[in-house]
């Protein structure tokens, strides 16, 4: 009986480290998304690296259509869109309607205020030198959700229930 009561515990712990690695790795997914502008003249891959307090980086790529190889040169704007309302504009940090890139991959800090649904807006107004205007943009739908506390709490408290259950257990059965 003692060995049963050890294997179901044992089971239970796996089962619950496995769920909680599933589930951490869901949420802290960065990866990346991938859209083609709206006249087909870029595709941009999206990558954006989540941090506490809602702090984010977004590295932004400019990809020549169907290939993965950098395309240099954009001018463009990145824009982060709640309910169709422009909450942040990378060329508007700076007083411009556009900003140019020359090597084809930025990076975009970004700290989020609230949690919701947001839009990630890159504009590209044209390409090349001089700039061939393309007037264009690729969205991204993003949802901030709030923070997990860490796999290591979680995973503390299934330990302290799984020994409890244990010891009830063995006492309920006169194992002890």
């Amino acid at each position: 009986m003692t060995r049963s009561i050890f294997f179901f515990v044992a089971l239970l712990f796996g089962a619950t480290i496995f769920s909680v690695t599933t589930a951490t790795a869901a949420y802290a997914q960065d990866g990346g998304m991938m859209e083609t502008t709206s006249k087909g003249t870029l595709d941009i891959r999206l990558a954006p690296t989540w941090n506490e307090g809602g702090q984010t980086t977004f590295t932004v790529s400019f990809l020549n259509p169907g290939m993965d190889t950098v395309h240099e040169h954009q001018d463009y704007d990145f824009r982060i869109l709640r309910g169709g309302q422009q909450v942040f504009s990378a060329a508007g940090q700076t007083g411009q309607a556009v900003l140019h890139n020359v090597e084809g991959t930025l990076t975009i800090p970004y700290t989020f205020q609230e949690n919701g649904d947001y839009t990630i807006q890159v504009y590209l107004a044209g390409t090349g030198i001089p700039a061939i205007p393309t007037d264009e943009e690729a969205t991204f739908p993003i949802t901030v959700v709030p923070e997990f506390p860490a796999a290591g709490g979680i995973l503390a408290a299934v330990l302290a229930a799984s020994i409890t259950t244990a010891v009830v257990l063995s006492q309920r059965l006169k194992l002890v």
